[in-house]
């Protein structure tokens, strides 16, 4: 049995008589593909009110992962029909929230309407189906399927808003791949996981992200930062580094040393990993005590930070030590 969970988005939008688009609800999606009781036994349920995802916030995220951890005993995996625009933060968002996962919890929305002639909808909800229900070891995780491929939920990316192909993940291969077959190629084990779910219960969405560009100055990035912030994530260029202008360095280590600021750094870059200590432009942010996301993308760093920071028994050393420590497979560690 797989549970349905309907969150809104694009994907359930019927066309009205006038020609405007309208949500249709989880039971009018699913009365558009009849042939999904031939996939896998399902039921569903809806997180209201069904919205654009962009609505969606971290409050939502712990509905999501409640909901799960109460019905996770009763079902053999779950799909969340999201709209794209913030999947893959949830997607991140639940990879850390549920811990000890060993059932499929796969994200899936469209670029067109269910109600539409021609729509990607009605394909990437059968697909993410027979997906949850295959049993498949390399499903047993927060994905996102869409297109052709299941994607690591943690390591995906929003690459297109008008491709169907919309989501990739650079730096970490497909988990499944989906043609006339479905293929799962072969991925590096996942940290140890305790066999029992944990469902955590608290974020802190208390974060910031600061993307360098040259000829940002001190005083800017100092106000940036000034807000009441406990951590940010630096979207640094190539490998981690940053300009040599007097004072920007020390802006960060300033907020680490007197706040106890969590600083990690991440490449601007959609493809490969933070080295801080490959140049002396990376090597001042290591002196001022930034750390290094190493190939997280910024949705994942920016999540993984809210989630730390939420954990109250964690203390400053402990948060950054789990920060640069592969916890669900979000990170490729040296």
């Amino acid at each position: 049995m797989i549970h349905l969970i309907y969150t809104g988005g694009t994907l359930g939008m019927v066309r009205r008589l006038d020609g405007t688009l309208e949500p249709a609800g989880i039971q009018g999606l699913l009365d558009q593909i009849p042939e999904l009781e031939r996939v896998a036994e399902t039921d569903h349920f809806t997180l209201e009110p069904p919205r654009d995802s962009v609505d969606l916030g971290t409050n939502d995220w712990l509905r999501l992962a409640k909901h799960i951890g109460d019905r996770y005993q009763s079902y053999d995996g779950f799909v969340i029909l999201h709209g794209t625009d913030t999947m893959a933060y949830t997607a991140a968002a639940l990879s850390f929230l549920l811990e000890g996962l060993h059932k499929p919890v796969i994200l899936t929305g469209a670029q067109l309407p269910i109600g539409e002639v021609r729509n990607d909808a009605r394909s990437n909800v059968i697909t993410a189906v027979e997906l949850a229900a295959a049993g498949h070891q390399q499903t047993r995780e927060v994905g996102i399927f869409f297109g052709d491929r299941l994607l690591r939920g943690n390591r995906a990316v929003k690459t297109s808003i008008a491709s169907f192909d919309a989501f990739d993940s650079p730096d970490c291969p497909p988990l499944a791949r989906i043609g006339t077959h479905i293929r799962y190629p072969r991925l590096p084990q996942l940290p140890p996981k305790p066999d029992l779910l944990l469902v955590h219960n608290h974020v802190d969405a208390n974060v910031a992200l600061v993307k360098l560009f040259p000829g940002l100055m001190p005083d800017l990035l100092s106000a940036l930062i000034d807000a009441p912030i406990r951590g940010l994530v630096l979207e640094t260029f190539g490998s981690g580094n940053v300009s040599a202008i007097h004072g920007l360095s020390e802006v960060l280590g300033n907020a680490i040393a007197e706040r106890d600021l969590l600083v990690v750094a991440i490449s601007q870059q959609l493809q490969g990993r933070v080295q801080l200590e490959a140049y002396a432009a990376g090597r001042r942010l290591v002196d001022v005590g930034v750390v290094s996301g190493y190939d997280m993308t910024s949705t994942t760093a920016l999540v993984k930070l809210m989630f730390l920071l939420g954990q109250d028994k964690l203390d400053y050393a402990a948060r950054r030590h789990l920060l640069t420590s592969n916890l669900r497979g979000e990170l490729t560690e040296r």
